[in-house]
């Protein structure tokens, strides 16, 4: 990355603190166009230098996987290329050793706080792993093995609270081990190839099959010192043990919402052992709704979901789709085609299509084929000038519908009302100056004025700081 595209990287050389700088970084440079990866070479009490930010764009990602591929820079060259790799499996290659074996630390000589583990703001509960994909076998079928990312909350030199509250496969595996009353043997990958952790996110099992047909070669696994479980054998940093059957605190923690929670399973991760390259770099992944996490965990899923909607509609009609960073998995936008945007009910349709394969989302809307996606100013100028607000025409509102737990706005844990835009009718003239004469009358509007000379549906209003 460094030598072929040197503005997507940036080499941190002063000295940072373990404690809410990363989180500083990172903000900043979400702010800049490429959102560059960081690396961090000097975190204060640790000699390991630190990484983040490296999945931060669809760019990244997409070359990561494959950087031959079509269309590199796109989501629905993401999307397509997922798609065509996801069918098949690669099978891994098991090899006798690594350089994630170089160097080993066991029993009283594991100190997890030698890692540079960070806390990212003053509302978590400490210091956090982010970029650790945990592995475990089914306790119920032993050649299943499956990889997910939890959340880890450092509490000692040799354990972690881990919460499991995404209620997936490995939360499964947790609650059959304890119904057998044993531990689970299992371990935690920290840096891998970009291809394992999009196969982490996609919510499956035996992902080191699926990995190796996206990275379009078999990955190359070598056995835990302490537990029957195969990692990378060019992994950055592996820590293995067991997940006890006694409780540990966990939490609370910044989510992918912006918000802080403590729901938690409360479970204990002792760790037995590290083991590391002796040039390792500690990955993390800024957690809240930072671009890298957003897309991370999401790109796989959309992918499968874009796929989907394709097949389910008897009509090619999906002109493209996007579900964007600042929407935070709650909102969809997508355009479609022009040769079928006629068809009555095709828009209302497709939301719920999207509806009943996306249960995080809760905002749909509909846009007209040319519709810039990317571009906020774009769609929202097209909702304002096709969509005529009108409930059970241009506005449905679909209620009690199961959510994502974690939506802050539910009043009901699990459970929110969905809206649809249909923004696939014909453009409203607008009045334009008329209008905003008349906006500028309204009592505490000092002055209102269009967007941008050709834009007169949407108005910028500056109220009068004296009205609360």
């Amino acid at each position: 990355m460094k030598a072929k595209a040197p503005d997507q990287i940036r080499f941190v050389k002063e000295p940072i603190s373990w404690e809410y700088d990363v989180t500083s970084y990172v903000t900043e440079m979400e702010r800049l166009r490429s959102n560059p990866a960081l690396i961090f070479e000097n975190v204060k009490g640790s000699s390991i230098p630190m990484a983040v930010n490296l999945l931060g764009t669809v760019e990244r990602i997409n070359h990561a996987v494959n950087e031959n591929t079509r269309d590199a820079g796109s989501r629905l060259g993401f999307y397509d290329e997922w798609n065509r790799r996801f069918g098949k499996d690669k099978d891994p290659i098991h090899v006798n050793s690594g350089p994630v074996k170089d160097l080993k630390f066991k029993g009283s000589k594991v100190d997890l706080t030698s890692l540079p583990i960070p806390k990212f703001y003053e509302q978590d509960g400490g210091r956090y792993i982010t970029a650790g994909l945990f592995l475990a076998r089914n306790p119920e079928n032993k050649e299943e093995v499956n990889l997910s990312f939890v959340r880890m909350h450092l509490q000692g030199k040799d354990r972690f609270g881990v919460s499991f509250h995404s209620r997936g496969h490995m939360w499964q595996y947790v609650e059959k081990a304890k119904a057998l009353g044993e531990p689970l043997d299992s371990a935690v990958v920290i840096g891998a190839h970009p291809a394992l952790y999009l196969a982490a996110a996609a919510k499956i099992t035996n992902e080191y099959y699926k990995s190796g047909a996206l990275m379009g070669g078999p990955m190359e696994l070598v056995r835990c010192d302490t537990v029957d479980l195969p990692v990378p054998a060019s992994a950055e940093i592996v820590l293995e043990g067991q997940v006890m059957l006694e409780e540990e605190n966990e939490g609370p923690f910044t989510e992918y919402t912006g918000y802080i929670s403590g729901r938690s399973t409360r479970n204990l991760f002792k760790v037995n052992a590290i083991t590391r390259r002796k040039d390792s770099i500690f990955m993390a992944v800024a957690p809240s709704n930072s671009a890298e996490h957003l897309l991370l965990s999401g790109l796989p899923k959309q992918a499968r979901i874009s796929r989907a909607m394709m097949d389910f509609i008897h009509t090619p009609a999906l002109d493209d789709i996007i579900w964007p960073v600042w929407g935070t998995h709650f909102a969809c936008f997508m355009t479609l085609k022009d040769t079928v945007r006629g068809s009555p009910g095709l828009a209302q349709q497709m939301s719920l299509l999207l509806l009943g394969l996306d249960h995080y989302v809760k905002l749909v809307g509909v846009l007209p084929e040319g519709t810039d996606l990317s571009d906020t100013g774009d769609v929202l100028e097209a909702i304002a000038s096709r969509c005529d607000f009108v409930s059970g025409s241009g506005v449905n509102i679909v209620g009690t519908v199961y959510s994502q737990w974690l939506d802050p706005s539910s009043v009901k844990a699990g459970v929110s009302s969905k809206m649809i835009l249909d923004a696939t009718g014909p453009v409203v003239q607008p009045s334009g100056e008329v209008q905003i004469e008349e906006a500028k009358k309204i009592p505490g509007i000092m002055n209102a004025s269009p967007l941008s000379p050709d834009n007169q549906h949407l108005c910028i209003v500056k109220l009068d700081p004296k009205i609360r």
